[in-house]
């Protein structure tokens, strides 16, 4: 991870101590990501009716 610029979720989720983390409250980096892309995806569709 290059100290100078902003880690990306790919990185973060390599941190050891994340991942550490996430498996201690038994989360895996799928289940991560499959959140976030339902948030996404919720977002887009929110942002689609407010613009109609």
């Amino acid at each position: 991870m290059d100290r100078r610029t902003t880690p990306t979720l790919s990185e973060l989720l390599e941190d050891p101590i994340v991942v550490a983390v996430m498996a201690r409250d038994g989360i895996s980096r799928e289940t991560f990501q499959q959140m976030l892309e339902r948030v996404r995806r919720n977002l887009r569709a929110q942002q689609e009716r407010i613009a109609a």
